[in-house]
């Protein structure tokens, strides 16, 4: 069974993908933390950011507030659900170039690395939580900025792909 169907498996996916990028981020040299990663638009500091705010985002509408705005036209959302959500999903691989939308774009920091990975291990963990009460329900989603709204299964493997994504970046910092 897909992990985007088995919430069990989804779940524990998804915590270790936290996990590693929390162990990620810590072994980030401190020299490196605020600087900008080599071909990347932001430094270490402002990824963990960015997963931060995801995670607040997501839990705010999990908890009954507005998800992301969809910036697609549904024609073009209907393709690239058909066309590129299920290879991202099974491959776990976003796509060279994606763009994170307004409402999840880290500031330019400082950000105090021990504070920022405690609020982002609290936010995955809240909304771990709630996408997990939330399973089963057809009428909760997640809206994402491009594809739209995404039933609680894909969007827990969908954040599952995209914590991994940023763990890998992290790691290819020089230590």
């Amino acid at each position: 069974m897909s992990p985007t169907n088995n919430r069990d498996v989804a779940m524990t996916s998804h915590m270790v993908a936290v996990a590693s990028y929390l162990d990620a981020a810590r072994a980030v040299p401190d020299s490196a933390w605020e600087r900008r990663m080599r071909d990347e638009k932001w430094s270490p500091a402002q990824v963990s950011e960015h997963l931060r705010l995801t995670y607040t985002q997501v839990q705010n509408e999990l908890a009954g507030g507005s998800g992301l705005r969809i910036r697609s036209s549904w024609w073009l959302r209907t393709l690239l659900r058909w066309r590129m959500l299920p290879r991202i999903l099974s491959r776990g691989q976003l796509p060279e170039g994606a763009k994170a939308p307004r409402e999840i774009r880290p500031g330019n920091g400082p950000f105090d690395r021990e504070v920022v990975l405690e609020a982002l291990q609290v936010a995955a963990r809240a909304t771990q939580d709630a996408i997990a009460r939330g399973w089963d329900d057809p009428n909760r989603v997640m809206t994402h900025h491009v594809f739209g709204r995404l039933a609680l299964p894909t969007a827990m493997r969908f954040l599952t792909v995209h914590t991994e994504h940023h763990a890998r970046q992290l790691r290819a910092v020089p230590g």
